[in-house]
């Protein structure tokens, strides 16, 4: 992640996140929240009667049609209360869904970076190949199954930063 990136969200978004700290959590999220199971998970149910009732998701940056670089990141805007609503949830039921190129990560609240007003950053682990992407952000009930009403998606152009290529 580049410093300018990181400044322009928090000017953006008026947070006092510093590069520094940015770093530090970026440190933290060095495993795919995917990992985590999906079996470990499934057990819990469903997330009940209420699963479509969810607080709403919206994709602030990227913009849809923007050009970025092959680490992925994106900043999303909920007043969901994160620390229920993730896999690192005491109980997990309805949780986030993050989503590019197929793989749907699930990450803790610890994988989140918090810049106040209820947004937050993920920064992917993986970089990916130039090309168009979809990124998805949406919730899911304690089976994994998608609440369509919750789907946010942004489309973006993938450059690599070294040749300019797409």
């Amino acid at each position: 992640m580049k410093r300018p990136q990181i400044l322009f969200w928090a000017a953006l978004f008026g947070s006092s996140l510093s590069f520094g700290a940015l770093a530090e959590d970026k440190a933290a999220h060095d495993h795919h929240a995917h990992h985590q199971g999906h079996a470990q998970h499934a057990a819990n149910g469903a997330a009940g009667k209420g699963a479509t009732e969810v607080p709403p998701l919206r994709i602030l940056f990227p913009e849809d049609g923007a050009k970025v670089g092959t680490q992925l990141a994106v900043v999303f805007e909920t007043p969901g209360k994160m620390e229920r609503l993730t896999m690192s949830a005491p109980v997990v039921g309805t949780h986030l869904h993050i989503e590019t190129d197929g793989i749907s990560l699930m990450p803790g609240e610890d994988q989140l970076i918090r810049l106040g007003n209820h947004r937050y950053v993920f920064l992917f682990d993986l970089p990916v190949e130039p090309g168009e992407r979809s990124l998805r952000v949406y919730w899911s009930d304690g089976m994994h199954r998608t609440i369509d009403a919750s789907m946010q998606t942004v489309k973006v152009v993938v450059e690599d930063a070294d040749s300019g290529k797409k």
